[in-house]
């Protein structure tokens, strides 16, 4: 039985109150940040799915622009180039496998090339992977933030800068001048598109951040920052299905 079953009854009211205690933030964080758009035409586009059978217990991912795949994948399941395993105790943490790295364990198990842990408190631990920089591997906490134009899902590299995923668009952001109003600078360098309960798409500049860890914390994301209208706790008071969303929502 996932542990957030158990712990939802308790964990709804805290939800609830860090929800009402960014109602203040918002008002006094009233600017206008400088926003480079996301230029499609340099970005891969990977589609994230659940696999048949499994429910939400593991996510496939494919890449939309290989030989072969069609806009939504292949139409083989071996040819997906990422996995995420749920665990069975937790709801909101995943071990993530990849093609390129099989049977490598003691007993030629697959070993996963990173974890993450979705809720009040995410992070991202990159274990390893082929291409990405030896600084970049280790623990990635995701933090919460917000501010007067949206609720935020945030992130360091190795690189120093801070990398956020909005709410509104679900856009991946680098952000330069951090908190400094008009001097802010956000580039977009990756979006995601809900594909309704099937997964979602990611399109993402790889020269800008590590597809690895573009794809983790997206589905951290998925599975909590934009499964609740609370902006906050989508793992222990997510979107209920009777709920309708307003166009402006």
């Amino acid at each position: 039985m996932p542990i957030e079953l158990i712990l939802s009854p308790l964990l709804r009211p805290v939800v609830l109150a860090k929800s009402l205690l960014f109602s203040p933030h918002r008002r006094a964080s009233r600017y206008i940040p400088h926003i480079v758009d996301l230029d499609e035409a340099k970005c891969s586009r990977y589609a994230i799915r659940r696999r048949f059978g499994t429910g939400s217990k593991i996510f496939d991912v494919y890449d939309t622009k290989a030989e072969g795949s069609g806009p939504i994948g292949p139409t083989e399941q071996s040819k997906s180039l990422f996995w995420f395993d749920r665990s069975r105790a937790v709801k909101g943490a995943y071990k993530m496998f990849s093609s390129e790295i099989r049977a490598t364990g003691p007993n030629g198990e697959d070993e996963p090339c990173a974890t993450l842990r979705a809720g009040l408190r995410s992070n991202v631990l990159l274990i390893r992977a082929p291409d990405v920089p030896a600084a970049e591997l280790g623990w990635h906490i995701i933090s919460h933030r917000v501010d007067a134009l949206d609720a935020y899902r945030m992130f360091t590299l190795a690189d120093g800068a801070t990398y956020q995923w909005t709410t509104k668009g679900k856009f991946l952001e680098k952000v330069q001048n951090l908190g400094e109003k008009e001097s802010e600078i956000r580039e977009r360098i990756g979006q995601v598109v809900p594909a309704a309960g099937a997964g979602f798409d990611l399109i993402v500049d790889e020269s800008k951040i590590p597809r690895e860890m573009a794809l983790a914390s997206a589905l951290c994301s998925y599975i909590d920052h934009w499964n609740t209208t609370l902006d906050v706790g989508g793992i222990y008071y997510a979107r209920q299905r009777s709920h309708i969303r307003w166009k402006r929502d």
